[in-house]
């Protein structure tokens, strides 16, 4: 079947929806949230709950609430949806298989089939990956020489204890291949979105444009990222709404129509689904927060943390967890 890329005005990747990176290189961040729309990565990510709690939910109407201490790990590929009713901080670690390909080709055609760990279950074993990622994280954003050469090291350790650990899967070649097609085509059509999403957007579009058939398209879509079409697009416009309703003083129907809801019912309905109260509800609750709460709801629906306010974050808050790995 003929490829047809959908392009967007601007042409540039959302990292926040499949996040890429050169060959052979990890990646290591801390990061605050609220929200994240259903997305994937081609690499292999390791969460841990540094502090809040986070809601993870992973298509097949599997959804687990984690808290500190607890870790997730996803493979290539693998759609998951986050939401905190009040800012989480996450530590990730990101490692594309092409990392591991010279020495253990192998991996392209594993993943793990256990995405959770945590505290309740399995002490010794977050205990031990927390500790490894504190360290590698440490390093990482010190930037001191050699310092690459010991995070990669570890990486590998780290991957050892995981897959003589955690349940895994061998799947095949074609598999493979078959997976990387489907995520190029899903992020070519979530870019698309993310730069089209306050217009009118019809899923017939996008299959014409994809050389695909509409029922076809629809199943994918929901497959892929565990919600319908039109269910990813409203949460993606109310994602937005938040912003505006505690940035600006705009009022509700000039949101609704800027962001493309045809209704402020459906507006209304889909931000109550989604955050728990109304716009104006919402709205409200902030205005009544003092100064420091309200710095802290401004927070966007995810905020990467510098490398020098990661460092100072970890030092603060890695002896606190590890002291909790000691105490439960």
């Amino acid at each position: 079947m003929k490829e047809k890329a959908i392009t967007s005005a601007s042409g540039a990747d959302r990292e926040y929806e499949i996040i890429t990176h050169n060959e052979g290189n990890f990646k290591v961040f801390l990061v605050n949230l609220l929200y994240r729309t259903p997305h994937a990565h081609q690499d292999f990510e390791i969460d841990m709950i540094l502090s809040g709690e986070v809601s993870l939910n992973l298509p097949g109407d599997k959804s687990y609430t984690l808290r500190r201490g607890d870790i997730f790990v996803l493979n290539p590929y693998q759609s998951h949806e986050l939401s905190a009713s009040n800012p989480t901080t996450i530590l990730s670690l990101q490692i594309p298989p092409s990392f591991f390909s010279p020495y253990y080709p192998g991996i392209h055609s594993l993943e793990f089939t256990k995405p959770i760990l945590t505290l309740d279950e399995n002490k010794k074993l977050c205990s031990t990956i927390c500790r490894i990622l504190i360290k590698i994280a440490n390093i990482y954003f010190d930037e001191k020489e050699y310092g690459i050469l010991q995070c990669a090291a570890l990486i590998n350790g780290l991957f050892y204890t995981l897959f003589s650990k955690l349940p895994t899967k061998v799947f095949s070649e074609a598999e493979n291949l078959d997976n990387r097609l489907r995520w190029q085509r899903m992020r070519r059509i979530v870019s698309y979105i993310e730069d089209h999403f306050s217009e009118k957007i019809l899923l017939s579009d996008i299959a014409d444009e994809e050389n695909l058939d509409l029922y076809y398209l629809s199943h994918l879509f929901t497959e892929s990222f565990g919600i319908p079409f039109q269910k990813y697009i409203a949460k993606l416009r109310c994602e937005h709404a938040r912003s505006l309703l505690l940035m600006t003083d705009r009022s509700l129907l000039d949101i609704s129509i800027s962001l493309g809801f045809s209704d402020p019912k459906y507006f209304n309905k889909n931000f109550k689904d989604l955050y728990g109260c109304t716009p104006k509800e919402y709205r409200v609750r902030f205005s009544s927060l003092d100064l420091s709460m309200q710095q802290i709801s401004m927070l966007t629906t995810q905020e990467f943390m510098s490398k020098e306010a990661s460092k100072v974050f970890l030092s603060r808050e890695a002896p606190i967890l590890l002291k909790y790995f000691s105490n439960n």
